[in-house]
């Protein structure tokens, strides 16, 4: 008898730098790289507040989950286009990574959804400010003449709330196989507050609500790494 379990978990940001995680096309603000903005509707009317899109984590969720899961002995494709996913999947088979997040093709999604993460701090205080580059060409690497464009930035320290969902269709016993997809869920996490987020912005991750996970991984070699994700690594401003 098959049957659906859900473990769903809080997860928290926080950046360490100045952080762009944006809209890909230029807004009314006058800015060519804004930060995602969503409309709140409130008692006294409506604003715009800073959030972090639920899609933009989880690739780069899907992309840290990729780039250390051979590592740990779990498979992944290593591929963006479908053409290829597909291709590599026929030869060796739906690999690890893609059956977390899902893939282009596939009449269902991934195993991980994960929603909005909405901003925790006031929203009173400053909490942006824009930069002008300039650009450069991408076959010299030379400065283009006269091209300027400005990108908005949030400032470090800032804070983001939302929350992770695994999904498994498993049969009446759990089996190692799913306490091995958490941990690999959780390698992405750690690997996500080691590299690059964004537009080449750095955050630091910490996981919340996690009684239920913790009983499953419990005396698995994965718990220590929880442990370690329910607090921040970094101490300090890049």
């Amino acid at each position: 008898m098959w049957r659906w379990s859900s473990l769903k978990f809080g997860v928290r940001i926080k950046t360490v730098g100045l952080a762009t995680v944006g809209w890909s096309t230029p807004s009314a603000l006058g800015v060519d790289v804004p930060v995602a903005r969503k409309l709140i509707r409130k008692m006294s009317g409506e604003e715009y507040r800073v959030y972090v899109p639920g899609s933009s984590f989880k690739g780069a969720l899907r992309s840290a989950t990729s780039r250390v899961a051979e590592a740990y002995g779990f498979t992944s494709c290593g591929f963006i286009d479908p053409t290829m996913i597909m291709e590599a999947h026929r030869l060796r088979g739906v690999c690890d990574v893609c059956r977390l997040f899902g893939y282009p093709l596939r009449s269902i999604g991934g195993l991980v959804s994960v929603s909005d993460l909405e901003l925790q701090d006031d929203a009173r205080r400053s909490l942006t400010m824009r930069i002008t580059r300039t650009k450069l060409d991408d076959t010299s690497l030379k400065v283009e003449e006269g091209a300027l464009y400005t990108s908005e930035h949030t400032f470090p320290d800032i804070e983001f709330k939302g929350f992770i969902e695994i999904n498994f269709e498993e049969d009446e016993t759990v089996s190692a196989a799913e306490t091995d997809m958490i941990g690999l869920v959780l390698l992405g996490l750690a690997e996500l507050r080691l590299g690059r987020f964004g537009r080449r912005s750095l955050i630091d991750i910490k996981l919340e609500d996690v009684e239920e996970i913790e009983k499953k991984l419990d005396g698995t070699k994965w718990s220590s790494l929880l442990d370690d994700l329910r607090r921040w690594v970094w101490t300090g401003i890049i």
